[in-house]
């Protein structure tokens, strides 16, 4: 599996999947126009992820990647192919770009609080709950809760080992 940076070509894919019935109650949708203004936002990322053949399997958001507070925005994650582990995976590649290139102190992301699966994925990599937001966002359904979890750099660290010791199986000369 791997990250690139989405490119005009993945657009067509990426928009199919946020509007799969799948997706679509889990998030807010983006058109085309809105991707192509995060694609182009310095302070934003947008993300692909390839499964292990090349084939496109989902995206990834990310924003405030220089915020003065040093804390990242995990904006969203939408995966096609479900219960294969691509998001769990993707997550973890994440955590390491943002704690290791962008040397962030804090990741955190919202998501609707009936999400459970997606809480519980969350909570399996290390995030937790801060707080949540009642009835935050309105929808044609009413108005929705959203829970607001994060990590710490320190907490990343501890619950891998990270970073692990470069110099532990050099040879000196």
């Amino acid at each position: 599996m791997r990250l690139k940076q989405t490119i005009k070509s993945d657009l067509g894919e990426i928009l199919k999947m946020e509007q799969d019935v799948s997706n679509v109650e889990f998030i807010i949708p983006y058109d085309l126009i809105e991707h192509q203004k995060v694609m182009n936002e310095k302070s934003e990322e947008h993300l692909s992820i390839f499964d292990e053949n090349s084939r496109l399997v989902g995206f990834i958001l990310l924003a405030e990647l220089y915020s003065d507070n040093n804390s990242i925005e995990f904006k969203r994650i939408v995966v096609s192919d479900k219960g294969k582990g691509y998001g769990s995976k993707a997550i973890q590649l994440i955590q390491k770009k943002c704690f290791g290139e962008y040397n962030c102190n804090r990741l955190w992301l919202d998501v609707f609080e009936f999400n459970l699966k997606a809480i519980h994925v969350y909570e399996k990599l290390g995030f937790r709950k801060e707080s949540i937001k009642s009835e935050y966002i309105k929808s044609h359904q009413g108005h929705k809760n959203l829970v607001i979890m994060s990590i710490l750099r320190n907490e990343y660290q501890y619950s891998t080992g990270w970073p692990k010791s470069e110099h532990k199986h050099q040879k000196y000369i």
